[in-house]
């Protein structure tokens, strides 16, 4: 049984890392700079964005600010380069012997284990179609820091994890799609629909750096095509701390396409607090998620309408919640 886990921004807030996109622009803020085109993004960038999806989509938005490469090249590498340093900061400072590794271990290995009763008892099913083989487990993470790998230890690929049944449990390979804090570093849209500035939709050095997926083919680095192996490959595929942005689309797509051969999907949440004597009340959010993911996918109506059956969602689950303090509560 092959397992996925897309990551995003919110594994790291979770553990209590200060990534949100208002501790960033806080510290870009801060940064002074004497050049009016980054003068002007500060500004522009000011309010009104909560993800960094919201960043990125604004940056290409701001693309019609900009004219020539060497204009953009300028306002992208200032961005670039603070959100860089600011993120290897906060993991310096971060105190990642207070993560539970063994916890991390069991939920990647039963995510099923946060949800509802019924859906707990269906996921399980469907897992021991598997009976005693073996599973294995892959990350794609959109972050560009080392928190997962800080929190397992020196070994980061085909480690054991634990057992199922009389089967092994093993971590196989964690794959950063964006890049890393301090190398292949890629902040950007997903098409260019999402760029202003008509001109460089035919600008070839502006797309490589701009257009996620055409940033990464352009690197020849391989963990592109090794991270849409993992999807085409996986039987249950778990989205965490993604708020489903749109410069992502082209993941989102990818799953909706394996939602067609029945593979499984899990999206854990973060959202409003619901009392729990109105236990009617969940069901909708939980609806309202899964309209927002098959909106971005290329399935017609009547395969959203079959897939929802195979989509499971989880709302303010303790799922990765990994702090000491988090497991004595």
């Amino acid at each position: 049984m092959n397992i996925l886990y897309i990551i995003g921004n919110g594994f790291d807030i979770n553990l209590g890392l200060k990534t949100r996109y208002s501790d960033f622009y806080k510290y870009y803020q801060s940064q002074k700079s004497k050049d009016d085109l980054v003068i002007n993004l500060k500004k522009e960038i000011e309010s009104g964005i909560l993800n960094w999806s919201d960043l990125e989509l604004a940056f290409g938005k701001h693309t019609i600010n900009l004219n020539g490469l060497d204009e953009f090249d300028r306002v992208y590498e200032d961005i670039v380069d603070n959100l860089g340093d600011y993120l290897i900061n906060e993991e310096e400072v971060f105190d990642f012997t207070k993560v539970s590794k063994d916890k991390f271990f069991k939920d990647l290995s039963t995510p099923e284990r946060s949800l509802a009763q019924e859906d707990i008892q269906e996921l399980s099913r469907f897992k021991e179609r598997w009976g005693t083989a073996n599973w294995n487990i892959n990350i794609i993470t959109l972050n560009y820091t080392l928190a997962i790998e800080k929190i397992i230890g020196t070994e980061h690929s085909n480690i054991h994890i634990g057992k199922h049944q009389s089967g092994q449990v093993t971590l196989g390979s964690i794959q950063h799609i964006h890049g890393y804090t301090d190398k292949r570093t890629i902040m950007g849209v997903n098409d260019v629909s999402q760029v202003g500035k008509i001109d460089f939709h035919t600008d070839q050095e502006i797309l490589e750096a701009l257009i996620k997926p055409d940033s990464n083919r352009s690197q020849r680095h391989n963990v592109d095509r090794l991270c849409e192996n993992y999807v085409e490959q996986a039987d249950l595929i778990c989205i965490f701390g993604s708020s489903l942005g749109d410069t992502d689309n082209y993941w989102w797509k990818l799953v909706g396409e394996q939602l067609r051969r029945n593979t499984k999907l899990i999206i854990f949440v973060k959202g409003e607090e619901i009392k729990q004597r109105f236990g009617h009340k969940p069901a909708r959010s939980q609806r309202a998620i899964k309209r927002v993911f098959l909106g971005k996918t290329d399935l017609s109506d009547e395969e959203k309408q079959e897939s929802l059956k195979n989509i499971y969602v989880g709302i303010n689950t303790n799922m990765f919640s990994l702090t000491n303090e988090d497991n004595n509560a």
